[in-house]
This record gives C-alpha cells, structure tokens and sequence, in this order.
C-alpha cells in the first residue's frame, strides 16, 4: 500500500514559481505535494507586479485564467518617460504574442489564482499555512520536510524530490548549501512601494506606467492597477535609500513624492491604502541549480535587479523548464543528474543575458552621473528615437534577444538622428529672419 505521506515531488513554496511548476507535474498526472508558509490571497512582502505577454504565454500553456488572474486591471499599452525637467517621451507596449499590452497586478489576486489552478490537479496536495523548518536526509540524498501547520504538532512528509520554491531567503537552499555564483554586489539598490487609491490619471487617456527619473540615484514607477489602485514605487542606490538615515521607510517614502511635484500633482488627494513595503540591498545572483534529491526554481534560483520587470517571467518560465526536466527524469528518459544539467542549461541560456543588460541599465540609470549638457541633447536623443524606443520595448517585453539588442548601427544612428532633428528646428526657427 503506498504510504500517503510519500510524494514524487514536494514543491516548498507556492507563489508563481512553485504553484506554476505544480500545475505543469500535476496535469501530468505526478504526486506532488505544494506547501505555502502564508495563507493566500495575500500580497508578498516584495513583489514585481509588471507582467507582459511573454510571460501571459507561459501561463496560456497551463490553463491560466486571464480573467481571473488580471481581473478589474487594466491593460497597460503605453510607458510614458519623464526625465527631470528636460525630455518626456512615450513609447507603446508591442504586439509579441498576440497581446499588444501588459499589466501591472494585484500580486495578492494573480498568486491566489495561481495557487487555485494548481489545487485543481487531482494529483496535487496543496497546503496553506504550512511551515517547513527542515529537511529530512537518507545520506548526501534529500528525502523530504519537517514542518507544521499553525496550531499543529510537527509532520513530517518524504519524497522523491524536494523543490525550493521559497524565494530569495530560500529555507531549502540555505539548508543544503546551495552555492552561489555570478554573484554582483557592485551595484547595490534597494527599493519601496505601496498602493495608492484614488490617484489622478496621467493625462486623462487612458492607464499607463509613468517612469520619471530624478536625474541620479534613484527613480520612481507609477502604475496603474486592480480596483483603480496604482503601484507607486521608489528605486535607487541604498546608499540614497537609506531608511535608517531618512526616519525610517514611510517617513522616506513620503518625503521623496512629495519633492517631486511631477509626481505628487497625481497623488495629492489620493489614499494610500497599504503600508510601505520593501528591500534593502536587492541580491543579484544565481544559486546552483539542486543536487541530489533537490532542486531549485524561482527567485531561490535567480535573482535580479526589479528595474525592468522581469521577476514573474523568470519565476514561471524556470519553473516551465524544471518542469520538463522533472518529467524527464520521472519517466526514465534522463538520470537525475542529467536532467539537472539541462534544466540549469536552458534556464541560464534565457536568463543569463538579459541578467547582464538588466545590470547594464541599472549602472547607466542609477550609477551614472551625467552633465546638464547631456540630458539635453544625446540622452534626449537616444530616448525620443523612434527605432530605440521600438527595441527597448521588444526588449522589456522578451520581443527580441537580450544579447544584441542594442546595435551600434541604431545607438549612432539614434545620435544622427537627434541631431539633426535639432538642427533642422533651429533653422525653421531662424528662417524668418534670414528672409528679412
């Protein structure tokens, strides 16, 4: 008789990397046991609310409710760019897959949704509330969990894999001395948000998100969300965010919309309706990928810098390949090892470049100080061009690969073009008087 509490994988969280990768084994038919220490719906305490169609497509492979997942939440098509006084300029959301548009969620809502898709499997256990404190060992070989439920006495539960799905403070990569690698602390940043209610519309046509940078240091997103709320978020250097200089995070949160009056004309008479929340020092990483008896996916697996957005992607399309490499393995086409390599190989071939050119960004947005002269002019140029704009989009939204996308044929060309459209302007400009 099989022993109930045995199952073919344990999956330790269950937030979209964990509940994604249970709804992939649990709709081929695998025994798979899923444990949330929190009780959803409940937002996290850091989260990426920005997902676009590359990640939507992941979803659509799994059965995924759009309707459910981004329900009363816009459709954002637009990014409007403000930098300082000098420059604003709008770029659209591309056509990629089929959606011309993303969102910024409700992370309470989309990871609530999630989670009931993968409860849905027959197959799946799906546990709420549930804490795991440790691992249990046969050898070098993980074999299962101890933990409890609130209130309850301590359980214990074996298996034939122990997936880390608990995110950047990962209890089971800490547990078996996951290593780290392509580690950067070179450009440390923290960041902090809440959800307002209420707040003014942009320009009155229609939800966006507005991305307005101070110039250096740091920068802010505002965007609109589920049930007319709107995700104000504050990013920059954690020397420059600093809340244990500035009178702690909501007096430092506060302080910085109300400097900025592009921003605070939209929040003047709105309500926030959450606490600040927030992290210091954001981790910029990967971990090994598992060992013997154990995996991880998610955050607990890759971390990067939240500037563009890219979190849930990563969360669902790892758990995607982990998924592949776990059936895989169960069906007797690879050896654990085997699998392993080829989930970590393909998960880094995604990830690795835009990694790189996500750091890449946060050096030029955050740690690069530039002159009055160049906001004015090739900033400005590069920003306003119409076919940067275009591959910056594609970029963001996984239109196109990380590794190139910026050609040295469109960054100069940009630069001529800007010139010239600022020269051009200075002639029509000076035409009248040269006719006199």
């Amino acid at each position: 008789m099989p022993d109930p509490n045995h199952y073919q994988v344990i999956i330790v969280g269950g937030r979209p990397a964990g509940a994604t990768l249970a709804a992939r084994l649990g709709q081929a038919g695998l025994r798979v046991l899923l444990l949330e220490r929190t009780t959803l719906p409940s937002r996290p305490a850091v989260s990426s609310p920005a997902i676009y169609a590359c990640t939507m497509r992941l979803l659509d492979e799994i059965g995924a409710d759009e309707a459910d997942y981004a329900r009363q939440t816009p459709k954002l098509r637009r990014w409007v760019y403000e930098i300082r006084d000098d420059f604003r300029t709008v770029n659209q959301v591309p056509e990629v897959w089929g959606r011309d548009y993303g969102y910024a969620i409700d992370r309470a809502r989309f990871d609530d949704a999630l989670w009931r898709l993968a409860a849905r499997s027959p197959s799946v256990t799906a546990r709420q509330g549930f804490s795991v404190t440790d691992l249990l060992w046969e050898g070098e070989r993980v074999a299962g969990v101890v933990g409890k439920a609130a209130g309850g006495g301590e359980e214990r539960f074996t298996g034939d894999l122990v997936v880390g799905a608990d995110g950047r403070f990962s209890l089971v990569a800490a547990k078996v001395k996951a290593a780290s690698h392509d580690v950067r602390t070179d450009l440390p940043t923290s960041l902090y948000y809440a959800y307002w209610r209420g707040v003014e519309s942009y320009d009155g046509t229609g939800p966006c998100v507005q991305i307005y940078g101070p110039g250096y240091g740091l920068g802010f997103l505002l965007m609109d969300s589920a049930d007319d709320t709107c995700a104000v978020v504050t990013e920059g250097q954690s020397a420059v965010l600093d809340p244990d200089q500035r009178g702690g995070a909501e007096a430092m949160y506060m302080g910085l919309l109300q400097q900025h009056p592009q921003l605070w004309r939209r929040l003047k008479h709105a309500e926030r309706v959450t606490t600040v929340r927030g992290m210091k020092k954001v981790g910029n990483l990967y971990r090994q990928a598992g060992g013997p008896g154990w995996a991880l996916v998610g955050d607990a697996y890759h971390q990067v810098d939240p500037i563009d957005g890219q979190g849930v992607f990563d969360a669902v399309f790892t758990a995607r390949v982990l998924a592949q490499a776990i059936l895989a393995y169960t069906r007797g086409e690879q050896t654990w090892p085997q699998a392993l390599a080829a989930y970590d190989t393909e998960a880094r071939a995604e990830t690795f470049p835009m990694y790189r050119e996500t750091l890449n960004r946060v050096q030029r947005e955050l740690y690069t100080r530039h002159s009055d002269w160049a906001f004015k002019t090739w900033l400005r140029w590069i920003s306003q061009d119409p076919v940067y704009k275009r591959r910056l989009a594609l970029l963001i939204t996984r239109g196109i690969p990380a590794e190139g996308w910026l050609p040295s044929s469109v960054f100069f060309g940009a630069l001529a073009r800007g010139a010239w459209g600022d020269v051009k302007r200075l002639w029509r400009r000076d035409e009248p008087a040269l006719a006199s």
